[in-house]
């Protein structure tokens, strides 16, 4: 099978055409190539990976206006201080209308820079290139990726009183965490100052988002973090510091735990995922309402229109995908407005941490009203993408569940986790794919394999309904 078909007529003629931003190899060759001069003092990059990528695709009539925006990392070898990260952001156009888009960039241009400073045109592949700090919409980000220009926005009003403030410090260092193009950038920032010659440091986290909608998320995260300090079984969050609205930014103090998925293992998984399912059972009955609503009737929509990407992509998975929304819009559950809660929207391990036995919850940006359930199934799902043997992958699904339905009032059916379950394995076929990671179709057949055995995977893990542990001697995989 090939990874894009070239026998699918005009339905493929955008994936084929963008093809050719998948080839990280190429890519990171032309980027070099083309922006060298922003590597002063620095060799050749080693590696490039995709970090993002979004495919915008239209109908059959209005295909042209199709679009893929993909951010690229790229390990450039410095000759100064050893090897570092850098971002590009590329949005690729069909049939010339990088140029068109090109001339809207800099009609609309009003900084004291030359457009050429932040954004680079490719017309040779009808494309527009970013270079990290800046943005397309996130146009504040420099201001808080420059270590002497955050200054004037850190919160130094509520840090400690050691803390010297502007001008005090000795040093202060920032790398980018997480950044989504057009959306958010999370940075850590280590501030370093000396009192009486003794060496001081704290660690901040700002996350700077593209509207108002960080202020939402602040006033979600602070309330979780008044629960836990009124109630330590609850739910544990990062401290939220301030919201400084001119730069769109949250400010967090740093959390001294590690990744999840780090330390779980067969000794402690009960001890953890009862932590998680208490947590993710907090939200779900905190009575906090999102602005956003995604209902059953949207993940539908969702599913309809990344299978038809996948099918393009893919022609031979075409008859299996129709296959996976058959079921979904035959089995679609019957949930009202009345049955939905705030949800997390992305409950998984790379969004908790342990942190002295208990569970640290980040990242509210992706809170919704909506089904319960679909944190609870994607949960499970990500479980499958980590390097856990089935065996304990089957005994943590189960044990999550069981712990889970102990604590909410609410029946979680194993049809409706049958259902959540197909969708996000679907989610994560589409993402699989379009990140263009080695291995990728055998990677998307596997998790549409995990797709259309979505039933049978609820019914396993919901084998222990009485909440006993699940033994670690059972055969097979969840």
């Amino acid at each position: 099978m090939t990874i894009i078909s070239q026998n699918n007529g005009i339905a493929n003629a955008p994936i084929a055409a963008f093809a050719r931003f998948i080839d990280t190899k190429t890519m990171g060759n032309l980027l070099w190539q083309r922006l060298a001069s922003g590597f002063d003092g620095q060799g050749h990059p080693t590696d490039c990976a995709i970090v993002y990528a979004r495919y915008k695709h239209l109908k059959t009539q209005s295909q042209l206006k199709s679009s893929l925006s993909v951010c690229y990392r790229l390990d450039v070898a410095d000759h100064r201080d050893g090897r570092h990260d850098a971002l590009f952001y590329v949005k690729a156009y069909l049939g010339g209308r990088s140029r068109n888009e090109w001339g809207k960039l800099a009609d609309s241009n009003r900084t004291s820079h030359s457009l050429e400073t932040f954004a680079t045109h490719l017309p040779e592949l009808d494309a527009i290139v970013w270079r990290f700090p800046h943005d397309p919409v996130l146009t504040h980000l420099p201001e808080v990726l420059d270590a002497e220009k955050v200054q004037s926005y850190l919160p130094w009003e509520v840090l400690p009183d050691n803390v010297p403030g502007p001008g005090g410090l000795t040093d202060l260092t920032n790398r980018v965490a997480h950044y989504l193009p057009e959306k958010s950038c999370t940075t850590r920032y280590d501030l370093r100052w000396q009192v009486a010659g003794t060496p001081h440091e704290l660690t901040l986290y700002g996350k700077t988002f593209k509207g108002e909608e960080g202020k939402e998320i602040y006033e979600r995260i602070t309330h979780f973090w008044h629960t836990s300090r009124q109630d330590s079984e609850s739910i544990t969050v990062a401290q939220p510091l301030v919201y400084t609205e001119s730069v769109k930014t949250i400010w967090q103090q740093a959390v001294d735990g590690v990744p999840l998925s780090r330390v779980i293992d067969e000794s402690n998984f009960e001890h953890y995922l009862e932590a998680v399912a208490r947590g993710l059972t907090t939200l779900h009955k905190s009575r906090l309402a999102s602005s956003r609503t995604v209902s059953i009737e949207d993940h539908l929509v969702e599913s309809r229109k990344k299978s038809i990407k996948l099918g393009q992509a893919l022609p031979l998975l075409t008859t299996q995908l129709q296959a996976l929304l058959r079921l979904l819009e035959n089995g679609a559950p019957s949930v009202t407005s009345s049955d939905y809660t705030l949800i997390h929207g992305d409950c998984q391990f790379g969004n908790l941490l342990a942190q002295d036995g208990r569970v640290v919850f980040l990242d509210f940006d992706d809170c919704v009203q909506g089904d319960p359930t679909r944190d609870v199934a994607n949960f499970i799902v990500y479980l499958h993408f980590y390097d856990f043997s089935p065996t304990l992958r089957e005994a943590m699904s189960s044990t999550f569940l069981a712990s889970y339905r102990r604590l909410v009032e609410w029946e979680v059916s194993d049809e409706r986790l049958a259902w959540h379950l197909c969708v996000q394995f679907l989610n994560k076929a589409y993402r699989a794919y379009f990140q263009q990671a080695a291995g990728t179709e055998q990677e998307v057949l596997r998790i549409l394999e995990l797709a259309s055995n979505a039933t049978r995977l609820a019914s396993k893990c919901a084998l222990n309904r009485s909440g006993t542990p699940t033994t670690l001697r059972r055969q097979g995989s969840c």
